[in-house]
């Protein structure tokens, strides 16, 4: 699993995320994940997705999370495992970890 601490934004960005539409703000690891240069600077639509709809992807199967993202499943994958996850499952346990503790 990705360490929070080394993908957390730079002090500038360490402001809490607005509420966008009554959801509230993504938990740390996603918030952290959504700002990361490798990510957005390649996928910036991943980065997007994890902003915006950071709740459903507790949910969502690598599949579905690619369609929503306009990503190729095998660049998702390659993108979360660049952050330190070593397979989907490991993603999503995390983000489900963070919202639990909501």
């Amino acid at each position: 699993m990705a360490n929070v601490e080394s993908l957390a934004p730079k002090p500038v960005s360490r402001r809490p995320m607005p509420v966008r539409s009554g959801r509230p703000a993504p938990p740390t690891l996603v918030a952290a994940l959504a700002c990361e240069p490798k990510l957005v600077a390649k996928h910036p639509a991943l980065g997007d997705f994890l902003r915006s709809r950071w709740a459903d992807a507790a949910f969502m199967t690598a599949a579905g999370m690619a369609e929503a993202t306009g990503l190729p499943t095998t660049t998702l994958l390659r993108l979360l495992a660049l952050l330190g996850f070593p397979g989907f499952r490991s993603f999503r346990d995390a983000v489900r970890a963070q919202f639990r503790s909501l």
